[in-house]
């Protein structure tokens, strides 16, 4: 008897949690934009995970067509220097300057997204590669979470 009310109590809990509703608040944002052409000028590695990022939101049946040009301008800046005059810190900045052009209706929209980070010096040239690796990552990531509100907004403010 017992084994039977935890079954019962089990399924009941996952009827409940799976036809509740729920949907995750990206979701409602799949299908506002159609880019078509995407042209990237700037760093290469950038630009390919900007891309990739830009068209997990595009939707091919959507009624919002453009066309995305991104200029993207990257700054490696000494930040920080010891007594000697070595770098120990520097600063990484990261510009993205987004148009989106809707070829039908000849509407533009534009922006700049700007983020930066430091990252150390490490004593192993490589640890220091890895270290603005990972600032660059968490940069582009910054960015791309901006640029799709952007797009969003824009989108549903029509």
């Amino acid at each position: 008897m017992n084994k039977y009310i935890k079954s019962l109590i089990i399924t009941i809990l996952c009827g409940l949690l799976f036809s509740c509703g729920f949907k995750p608040l990206n979701q409602k944002n799949v299908g506002l934009i159609n880019l078509q052409n995407i042209t990237i000028e700037g760093d290469q590695r950038t630009a390919y995970i900007l891309k990739n990022n830009l068209s997990l939101i595009s939707n091919k049946e959507s009624k919002n067509i453009y066309d995305a040009k991104i200029i993207i301008t990257k700054n490696k800046s000494n930040k920080i220097k010891d007594k000697s005059g070595k770098t120990t810190r520097y600063g990484l900045t990261l510009s993205v300057q987004l148009e989106l052009v809707d070829e039908i209706n000849s509407k533009e929209l534009r922006n700049t997204f700007t983020r930066s980070s430091d990252y150390d010096v490490a004593t192993i040239h490589s640890d220091t590669i890895n270290n603005e690796n990972n600032a660059t990552r968490n940069i582009i990531e910054n960015i791309t979470s901006d640029m799709n509100t952007f797009i969003t907004l824009r989108m549903r403010g029509q």
